[in-house]
Order: C-alpha cells, then sequence, then structure tokens
C-alpha cells in the first residue's frame, strides 16, 4: 500500500511540477524563417510590407510559443540570415577561446544559440581578447569579445569620417 501511495504521490508531483519550456513569447517568422526577437530589433522597420498574427499556441523543435508572428519583407530573398557562430567562424579566426557577443556596442545575452543576424548588414567586425584588459591580463581566464558593427547610420558616418593626425604645427615659423 505504501508503494502505491509513494508512486501515486511521485506521479502527480511530477505532473503538476514538470518543467514546462513554454516561452511567453510568440514564435516569430521573418519571410518564413523563425528569429528571434532580438533578431527583429536589427531589421529596418521601413522594409516590413505586412505582419500576421496568430493567436494559436505552437511547438517549434520541443519548445511550446504563445502565438505566431509572420513577418513579411518588401523585398523577399533579400535577407540572408546567419547565426553567430557562422559569423564568429567565418569573420574572425578564433578557434578555442570562448566568446562573448557584442552589436553596436551592446551584448548579446539571450537566445545567443538561435539569435540571427542579415549578412548584409553587418558593416565590420572586431575582436578583442581578454589580454588586451588589464585586470585579465595575469588572470587564467582567457576569452574574445566579438563586436559586431552593423550598417546604422552613426556607423556609416563614422567609416566615412576622415582624420588627419600630425605633430608638427602647420602655418607657423
Amino acid at each position: 500500500m505504501k508503494c502505491i501511495l509513494t508512486f501515486s504521490i511521485f506521479f502527480f508531483t511530477s505532473l503538476f511540477f514538470g518543467q514546462n519550456n513554454k516561452i511567453e513569447e510568440p514564435a516569430m517568422f521573418f519571410d518564413s524563417i523563425l528569429v528571434t526577437s532580438t533578431t527583429m530589433e536589427h531589421i529596418d522597420p521601413n522594409e516590413i510590407e505586412s505582419v500576421n498574427v496568430i493567436k494559436k499556441d505552437t511547438t517549434i523543435n520541443g519548445v511550446m510559443y504563445c502565438g505566431q508572428i509572420y513577418i513579411t519583407s518588401k523585398v523577399t530573398k533579400k535577407y540572408n540570415f546567419i547565426s553567430l557562430k557562422q559569423i564568429k567562424s567565418e569573420f574572425t579566426k578564433i578557434k578555442s577561446n570562448d566568446v562573448i557577443f557584442m552589436i553596436n556596442g551592446t551584448f548579446i545575452k539571450d537566445d545567443i544559440e538561435t539569435f540571427k543576424l542579415d549578412r548584409n548588414y553587418i558593416l565590420k567586425v572586431e575582436v578583442t581578447n581578454s589580454e588586451a584588459f588589464y585586470n585579465f591580463r595575469k588572470s587564467n581566464t582567457k576569452f574574445d569579445i566579438i563586436n559586431i558593427l552593423g550598417k546604422t547610420k552613426e556607423n556609416l558616418e563614422n567609416k566615412n569620417k576622415i582624420l588627419i593626425k600630425g605633430h608638427q604645427a602647420i602655418g607657423i615659423k
């Protein structure tokens, strides 16, 4: 009798308090490609033609989303999404160190495995090693920071600036 009671308590406890993989965000599809909400932050709103919302829960890759959002762009097939792992392998020479990703100076904290970025959005990829920081030089912690600069208005203006440096005074005798 104890065995049946113990088994039933265990069963009901695991049933009610089991892991729930439901995400409180909807699944976002941009031109039929599953993307995260952080990916959508780097897409120009003027490029969006239509948005369709479906209020039906769906399960994708074992994760349950509360609804679906289908976004279509004005020019389909324009976007070429790549993951952060692909950016690391194609734009850098990093092989083994741990990596911290940044986009335009902002750290990417969530959705690192599922985050995608348009290849055409990337202006420049900068890599900084942990040894560049004074506090980490003597530490055993080794990592790289990959800063992805996007084609924003500010980054394009900074790229086109020409700085003239010199040590001699001009026009003074």
